[in-house]
């Protein structure tokens, strides 16, 4: 038989370190309790814990795609909005038009008309939404239009009327001007620079190519629409045909013909414009199906990772009580041992 030697102080000793123990086990509990989820993850749920990662990394991914998609939506109610007002401008511009016809002493209010459509048209297409230009296609953080004084439109029209007549516009000699002439300079010298290649290099740099979104894991959508439509194209060539001609020396039937062009086209963008708002809205119809499924399947990913991760809040609170009562108890053990001396028996 072997005896040991026991001391008050080894006892004491053993005391306090059960107690430090205890101690460092009452933090993490209180943080379950409080959380109602595992402190330790990796140590609660063991190899569980790679299908949590997994779970947490597909909720971070569905939420960015559901932050990209409130973009989209708050780019497309832009464009939506945009095209609908220059819808408006070219009504006002065709009724404009119209009033004037045959009344060639009024023919400034047509042309003011016609200015102010230029000059709004110019400035919708070039709305930012997000730090984003909703018109440049790819080139987002490029404004897509040039001013159409200063950009070189108005020179190059200027000089395709000095080139083809011979004279400015404004020389007595365009009184001479009959209506298939004029039909003929805007069909063939006008028109090239607003619906051909003249667009890109007098007035937008923006891309045919519109921004494509991933609005869902497997699904993309086209979500803007680019300065370089036809729409836009044919209401800006009837906006500075009624500006540029208006203004000029021609006879009433060269006129004539020029305010049929100018309804003819502000009716085509007109048109174009309406079947361009629809497709727009199709693509916001599909943005907002795709979220609304988005919005569900992180709420049941959230689900799955809070079966994985939280804690029972009574039972957690249960260990917590019978931790502290055996912290007290320990506290006091311990100073009861530390009282005992061998001078109180002698």
């Amino acid at each position: 038989m072997k005896t040991s030697a026991i001391s008050s102080l080894a006892v004491s000793l053993a005391l306090r370190n059960s107690t430090a123990r205890l101690q460092g086990s009452l933090p993490g509990l209180q943080q379950e309790v409080v959380n109602g989820k595992h402190n330790d993850v990796g140590l609660a749920l063991g190899a569980e814990t790679r299908k949590l990662a997994s779970f947490v990394a597909d909720i971070d991914h569905t939420q960015r795609l559901i932050d990209t998609n409130e973009q989209v939506g708050t780019r497309l109610t832009a464009t939506q909005e945009s095209m609908t007002r220059m819808n408006n401008l070219a009504d006002e511009l065709t009724n404009a038009v119209g009033i004037v016809m045959g009344h060639s002493g009024q023919n400034y209010a047509a042309r003011q008309t016609a200015e102010n459509v230029i000059a709004e048209m110019t400035s919708i297409l070039n709305t930012q939404v997000n730090g984003v230009f909703v018109f440049s296609g790819l080139n987002a953080d490029e404004k897509p239009m040039s001013d159409y004084e200063t950009g070189g439109a108005k020179a190059a029209f200027d000089t395709a009327f000095q080139t083809y007549f011979g004279f400015g516009k404004n020389d007595a000699a365009a009184a001479s001007i009959t209506r298939a002439q004029i039909d003929d300079f805007m069909t063939t010298q006008v028109e090239p620079m607003f619906l051909g290649a003249g667009w890109n290099t007098n007035m937008s740099s923006a891309t045919d190519e519109v921004m494509v979104s991933r609005i869902s894991a497997e699904v993309t959508a086209n979500t803007s629409v680019s300065a370089n439509e036809s729409s836009f194209r044919h209401l800006m060539l009837a906006s500075v045909v009624a500006t540029e001609l208006y203004d000029s020396a021609m006879g009433a039937e060269a006129i004539s013909g020029v305010s049929e062009y100018v309804i003819s086209n502000a009716g085509t963008a007109a048109g174009s414009l309406t079947e361009l708002q629809g497709q727009v809205g199709l693509v916001q119809e599909r943005v907002e199906r795709a979220n609304e499924a988005l919005i569900s399947q992180k709420s049941l990913l959230e689900t799955f990772a809070s079966e994985l991760e939280s804690v029972d809040p009574y039972e957690k609170s249960i260990e917590l009580n019978t931790l502290l009562t055996q912290i007290e108890v320990s506290y006091s053990v311990t100073a009861r041992i530390q009282q005992l001396s061998l001078m109180n028996y002698l």
